[in-house]
């Protein structure tokens, strides 16, 4: 089996069927990464790997004895890595057959012909509900500005990225683990205040379990710590987009909620912050049909 100097690096917590469901996607490639590491972040009951799959996949599976959080596991899984390129995949979500060749092919072309080592590889996807029902395929946008990125992260890196991750990190840090959401906001925005753009590969490669189970109990918070982070760091337009942006997911928990009047009047303070014509603050996406996805791609069971 090829492999390719790439680690996948997967923070788990509880979730062990659709944990297989991951592995066993990356299991079904035909070029495999160098090494597969699951964090697992404090699960109740530890993560368990079949022992085969390990071997076969060359598992690192690193276990934080309490619950530190989505960056914590990412930032456990960067230091272990072994490899420059890194990629990392939701423990929900899965990979579609064939995609980590073509994705690795395309990004090492774009190198080639010029494409910097401080570009983001993103790349196309699946929506699934929770009944396996797939919906759409969505393209993100690329993006190269700063503003783009403190619109939001509409290129859903925590499954869909290929990124250099020792000059992530020698360009912006580790994540910030004293963030329990919005932390891949944070991250990417550092990320493109020191150079960094997104480009996106032509290759729909995973599928990623769409859910709302944002409350507005924790995002207003987690939105309150972003705005003090950035308030005084960024430029009055920049932090314009960003505590627009931070409006937009609160409008969006209470819409969910039910509560009407208040996801409204979120969505009012979003808009005057960041006038615009749609609801859409990021690049956001161009949307297909599945249609000109091979079926035999996407197998939206475990296995």
């Amino acid at each position: 089996m090829q492999k390719v100097p790439l680690t996948l690096i997967i923070p788990v917590y509880g979730r062990p069927d659709t944990l297989d469901r991951a592995l066993r996607s990356i299991d079904g490639q035909d070029t495999l990464p160098e090494a597969v590491i699951v964090v697992d972040d404090g699960s109740p009951a530890p993560s368990a790997i079949d022992p085969d799959l390990a071997h076969r996949l060359n598992i690192r599976l690193i276990r934080h004895e309490g619950n530190r959080g989505p960056a914590a596991a990412r930032n456990t899984g960067m230091r272990e890595a072994r490899t420059d390129w890194i990629t990392f995949l939701d423990s929900d979500d899965y990979l579609l057959r064939g995609s980590i060749a073509e994705r690795w092919q395309s990004a090492q072309e774009r190198l080639r012909q010029g494409a910097l080592e401080t570009t983001i590889f993103g790349c196309g996807w699946i929506d699934f509900t929770a009944n396996h029902d797939a919906s759409r395929l969505r393209w993100p946008r690329p993006a190269a500005a700063p503003r783009a990125f403190a619109s939001g992260c509409w290129f859903s890196p925590g499954s869909c990225v290929i990124l250099n991750g020792p000059k992530a990190v020698a360009a912006a840090g580790f994540q910030d683990e004293t963030l329990r959401r919005f932390e891949d906001v944070d991250w990417f925005l550092s990320l493109a205040l020191k150079g960094f753009s997104l480009e996106i590969l032509p290759v729909a490669a995973v599928a990623i379990e769409r859910q709302r189970v944002q409350r507005p109990e924790q995002i207003e918070p987690a939105a309150a710590a972003i705005r003090a982070k950035w308030q005084n760091a960024l430029d009055r337009a920049l932090f314009a987009r960003l505590d627009s942006y931070m409006d937009l997911e609160i409008a969006a928990a209470y819409r969910f909620r039910g509560s009407r009047l208040r996801a409204l009047g979120a969505l009012s303070a979003s808009l005057a912050k960041a006038p615009r014509l749609s609801l859409q603050l990021s690049p956001g996406w161009r949307l297909e049909s599945l249609s000109g996805i091979p079926k035999d791609s996407i197998s939206l069971k475990a296995r």
